[in-house]
């Protein structure tokens, strides 16, 4: 069995069946205080539409459970995250047992379209990389590779793969692949409003294709993920399940 990584298109292609994503507008780091006098005024730090701190703002974007932006530092060079997230993972998000998949991540409470979600991990050249690493490591390109496999607070490497009749939830945001030193991180975005309980799931490579080749060099039958606990995005063309 040869090895396999994750390598997503650098421009940021989504896959076949979504809509093209945007390229995100740079936003420029405004200070956390702005002076009034002799007093120092908190500022509201700017939120994107899916009520997130920006990744570019040096805060994290992860939200509880309710959807408050946290909005403590980030907790290492190229993570988006703080260090509490880093640990946990963001509390919009959580990981749960899945009778085909084992682990897979699904939705904490109904996310909007346009939420940000970070895969992160270790930055290394691909000879520092273990086999069993591979098998989950993230190509950045240029030479670099995620290995999320030793931070639990990473949640994206527990996304499932979507099936034959099923649409990815998450399309790769261009322009946020980043290395900051040990770490770096890769964001993805939910292509739609996702409903509490529901599967975030994404393809194993560029697209469905990539997701059949993945499963097929391990002699593994690609099935639909969804399940009535934690139902799965379905392909417009997909026929209707049965009840």
């Amino acid at each position: 069995l040869k090895p396999f990584c994750f390598k997503f298109i650098a421009s940021g292609e989504p896959v076949p069946e979504a809509p093209m994503v945007a390229k995100q507008k740079a936003v420029s780091k405004a200070p956390s205080t702005v002076l009034a006098g002799a007093a120092g005024v908190k500022k509201a730090p700017k939120l994107t539409q899916a009520g997130q701190n920006f990744i570019s703002s040096g805060l994290c974007i992860a939200t509880s459970a309710k959807g408050k932006a946290c909005c403590n530092p980030v907790g290492a060079p190229g993570v988006p995250y703080c260090k509490a997230c880093m640990r946990t993972g963001d509390p919009s998000l959580k990981v749960v047992n899945h009778p085909m998949a084992g682990k897979c991540l699904v939705a904490a409470r109904e996310l909007p379209k346009g939420y940000r979600i970070a895969l992160w991990g270790h930055a290394k050249r691909r000879k520092d990389v273990s086999e069993k690493g591979m098998e989950w490591a993230f190509d950045i390109t240029g030479g670099w590779f995620l290995d999320p496999t030793k931070c639990p607070g990473s949640l994206v490497q527990f996304c499932p793969c979507a099936g034959p009749n099923e649409a990815a939830a998450l399309l790769v945001l261009s322009g946020t692949a980043t290395r900051g030193g040990k770490f770096g991180s890769w964001a993805f975005i939910t292509r739609e409003k996702l409903p509490k309980n529901w599967q975030v799931t994404m393809q194993y490579g560029t697209n469905s294709k990539d997701s059949d080749t993945f499963f097929r060099e391990r002699g593994i039958r690609r099935v639909d993920v969804g399940t009535k606990a934690y139902p799965a995005l379905r392909r417009k063309d997909a026929p209707p399940l049965r009840a």
